[in-house]
């Protein structure tokens, strides 16, 4: 990314040639050097940029030039040098001129300049010099929206992870009282600082608000397992995890379905095992090589559990009295997609109380009225999930997943 905008290149040529002429009105500088000068700009408008950056030096050597005289050459030197892409030339010239500028000169008047200035140093690649006239412009509350970007990005190319990441959220908290996105690159070059910084609780943040903002396949491959290798991580969520990497595309080898159908048939659910199985033998992932025998044996035991549930099922809705029972058969019905059903069955078990595991029952009652297509009060019931920690991150990311599906 760079700053150079050829319209702030033409502005400050005009700049340098209108106050040649107001100069030799005001008598400001002498008339050989105005003369001169005004050699150099009739080179610059006429392309000859190579003519213009030699005339302008030649102005700035002549004997006696005064502190009225020497900003205007400057002005006139620096156009040329960045025209001619004599960025070093263009660099010294710039800081010369803002740092000779007096004290009490508007910061209107030396914003333009340390853009070019910037402009400059990032073609010299000279990252300190960009961080810190980029800081200066900041101060001067410069408005150029690329600055603040390119600090960040000459900050990540130092290994400067602290002040990336404190850029970030500085920039973070601008965009967000201007009810702006921040963008994508942004929060990635925060991610890879936080990690650097080994911060994985910042990390983590990060990475949900990129789920939040700019949500991929990628992102969700990467936050699913992080979830598991939390310390506090409560492995009765392993089949949500699982479902998670399902909704979200991830499943991706026939050992990851075979996990989850193995965590199904565990839970109790050879619906949900037997519908795992079905969709990675229709897309490729189990049925064939030499574990093709294996994956036909898994096939038919999943089905004789699913035979066998089916036959007890009826004595289980007679039995369901009380709030856990209930929230088992809520869990049959889901892993059955029967949705409202499910949803009933919740419903009358948060309402009995008692439960043993409240936290999982209002995550899974969640789930349950999304699949449902009751967006709106899936996400209550995502809010209401507490007292397990691993199921209110689980929540919160089906409430990611919802906001944008």
């Amino acid at each position: 990314m760079q700053l150079y905008r050829p319209s702030l290149l033409l502005s400050i040529a005009l700049l340098c040639i209108g106050f040649v002429a107001q100069a030799q009105a005001q008598v400001a500088i002498r008339p050989e050097v105005a003369k001169s000068l005004q050699a150099a700009q009739d080179a610059l408008k006429a392309g000859q940029v190579d003519n213009a950056l030699s005339l302008s030096q030649q102005v700035l050597a002549m004997p006696g030039i005064t502190p009225v005289e020497k900003p205007i050459i400057q002005r006139t030197l620096a156009v040329a040098a960045l025209q001619a892409k004599n960025f070093p030339l263009a660099v010294s010239t710039l800081e010369n001129l803002i740092q000779e500028m007096p004290a009490d000169a508007p910061a209107a008047q030396k914003r333009p300049l340390i853009e070019s200035l910037l402009n400059a140093s990032q073609q010299t690649q000279d990252h300190q010099r960009v961080v810190d006239w980029a800081r200066i412009y900041l101060k001067l509350e410069g408005s150029n929206p690329s600055v603040r970007p390119v600090l960040i990005q000459t900050l990540s190319v130092m290994k400067r992870h602290d002040e990336v990441v404190q850029e970030v959220k500085d920039k973070m908290r601008s965009d967000e009282a201007a009810k702006l996105k921040t963008p994508e690159s942004e929060l990635r070059l925060m991610a890879v600082s936080q990690r650097q910084l080994k911060d994985d609780a910042g990390y983590n943040a990060t990475l949900k608000l990129l789920l939040q903002n700019y949500p991929s396949k990628a992102y969700w491959a990467e936050m699913i397992p992080r979830l598991a290798r939390q310390a506090n991580f409560n492995a009765r969520f392993d089949l949500d995890l699982y479902r998670l990497l399902e909704l979200t595309g991830n499943l991706e080898d026939s050992i990851e379905y075979i996990d989850m159908a193995n965590l199904a048939l565990k839970a109790g659910l050879p619906a949900e095992a037997a519908r795992t199985v079905e969709q990675a033998y229709s897309v490729g992932l189990m049925g064939k090589g030499s574990d093709a025998a294996n994956h036909q044996k898994l096939r038919q035991q999943i089905q004789q559990r699913l035979n066998e549930d089916d036959k007890a099922l009826p004595a289980l809705e007679k039995s369901a009295k009380d709030g856990n029972a209930m929230a088992s058969l809520a869990d049959v019905y889901a892993a059955k997609q029967k949705w409202d059903l499910a949803h009933a069955q919740y419903t009358k078990a948060l309402s009995v109380g008692g439960l043993r595991r409240e936290a999982e029952t209002r995550l899974h009652a969640g789930i349950v009225l999304f699949k449902a297509g009751q967006k709106d009060a899936a996400l209550k019931m995502w809010d209401s999930v507490e007292g397990d920690a691993t199921a209110v991150d689980i929540a919160q990311l089906w409430k990611i997943w919802a906001a944008s599906n």
